[in-house]
């Protein structure tokens, strides 16, 4: 998608959802955990549906709500880049939420730990990450009214807000953790060799989105903070076969403990 019309459909969702609510937020999720759970709690709901906005372009409902008293911007994660998203799809989502107004950005995804320390059910703080997606939404021309050509990436994920993540664990009794996310485009599971290599790279989590919505993030000038819900776990030496069962009692587990963190960090970023 070229540049300049990139940037105007931005803008163009972005005013047809302040024409529908007077709520301005400065806090954005974009969940593929705990979604429904946030959702269920927003007050003075306004939900916008992807096919009733100009160009049809988002391929999920827009929330936009009170959690705890905040203005809040929800969005589900987009479909994953293996149902054959373009990274600038991935992107737009990313990029509506910053033109509505919002300056923190709380993603979630599932991924599996490949540490001992990380077990199933807990939550996983990204402290950094490993992009092996094959994806990067700011390949091709740059818009510099969307971003810098070449964004500063020291620090994806605000340390202040890691730190705010691990209090808001702490006081809520999440099991927490803070590790580095390795992307991986899916939609098959590693092998045993990948898990292997992953491990060598310094990844202690493993998934299939995030990160093309964080790069999209940086370079649109967000504070990002980057949560996981541990589905499974793969420790060297031992058998890689997954079991869907055990992945979703995990993901069960671990979906009230995310929705207590996310309701803790809008507070926090009230009190910012």
């Amino acid at each position: 998608m070229p540049a300049q019309p990139h940037r105007h459909l931005i803008r163009e969702i972005a005013n047809f959802v302040h024409d529908r609510t007077p709520l301005r937020p400065r806090l954005a999720m974009l969940l593929g955990s705990g979604h429904a759970s946030i959702a269920n709690q927003l007050k003075e709901k306004v939900v916008l549906h992807g096919e009733d906005l100009p160009g049809a372009k988002l391929h999920a409902p827009l929330l936009i709500g009170l959690l705890e008293g905040v203005p809040v911007a929800v969005a589900d994660a987009p479909l994953a880049a293996y149902e054959g998203l373009t990274a600038n799809e991935l992107a737009l989502p990313v990029r509506v939420l910053k033109a509505l107004g919002c300056e923190t950005l709380v993603v979630t995804a599932g991924a599996a730990s490949l540490c001992q320390q990380i077990e199933p059910g807990a939550i996983a703080i990204v402290e950094d990450h490993l992009n092996f997606s094959d994806l990067h939404p700011l390949v091709g021309p740059n818009d510099d009214q969307l971003g810098p050509r070449f964004p500063d990436m020291s620090e994806p994920y605000r340390r202040q807000w890691i730190d705010v993540a691990r209090d808001v664990a702490l006081r809520a009794g999440v099991p927490c953790a803070t590790g580095v996310f390795a992307a991986i485009p899916g939609p098959s599971m590693p092998t045993r060799a990948e898990y292997r290599f992953l491990r060598q790279a310094g990844a202690d989590l493993v998934g299939m989105s995030l990160v093309p919505e964080v790069l999209a993030a940086v370079h649109a000038g967000f504070d990002v903070l980057a949560l996981v819900g541990v589905t499974q776990q793969v420790l060297a030496g031992r058998s890689t076969q997954v079991s869907i069962e055990a992945m979703i009692d995990a993901a069960d587990l671990a979906a009230p403990r995310m929705a207590s963190m996310l309701v803790g960090i809008a507070t926090a970023r009230a009190d910012a």
